[in-house]
């Protein structure tokens, strides 16, 4: 067909059949992108899951919070509370008449399993460790502590002063 004739028909119209576009995506192109998304999750997920400083820092901070918030607890209850812990993890109880300890019901302060790879010691003041065991009592007055969470990406003192202010930071 001559221009003249594409004219004479009209400017925006076609008189000759063309094949109808087809649109999407092949599915070559469906698996590439597919894999790789597989790829970046896989790689986030590795350096994610494997962060020991990083489950430490969280440990650290976890144990601040919940000594913090138990100290204020006993405060507002007006009833000591203790803080034992061991090789696995720590607990808080409730002091009975009788001696005894009964577990608190909170459910912050209940049993926390520690991370296998995740020790911790309790320090004196001379610097020397002490029974995995602490009194927060009903007065708020309690005896400064610090708390030493070791692994092998390092270490973290949580230390509580006699006002209950708690920190956590890395040890030196």
């Amino acid at each position: 067909m001559t221009t003249a004739g594409w004219r004479a028909r009209g400017a925006g119209r076609r008189d000759c059949v063309c094949p109808p576009l087809t649109a999407g995506f092949t599915l070559v192109e469906i698996l590439v992108v597919l894999v790789v998304i597989g790829i970046g999750l896989g790689l986030i997920t590795l350096s994610t899951g494997h962060d020991s400083a990083a489950l430490l820092r969280n440990e650290s901070e976890r144990l601040r919070s919940v000594l913090e918030h138990a100290a204020q607890l006993a405060q507002w209850r007006h009833a000591s509370l203790v803080w034992e812990a061991d090789a696995s993890g720590y607990r808080f109880a409730v002091p009975t008449p009788e001696g005894t300890l009964t577990e608190d019901t909170d459910p912050t302060l209940a049993w926390h399993p520690l991370p296998p790879e995740v020790r911790m010691r309790v320090i004196d003041a001379t610097g020397a460790s002490a029974p995995l065991r602490l009194l927060l009592r009903a007065s708020g007055r309690n005896d400064p502590y610090a708390v030493a969470l070791e692994s092998s990406a390092g270490a973290w003192t949580i230390a509580g002063d006699p006002l209950n202010r708690v920190r956590a930071a890395p040890s030196r």
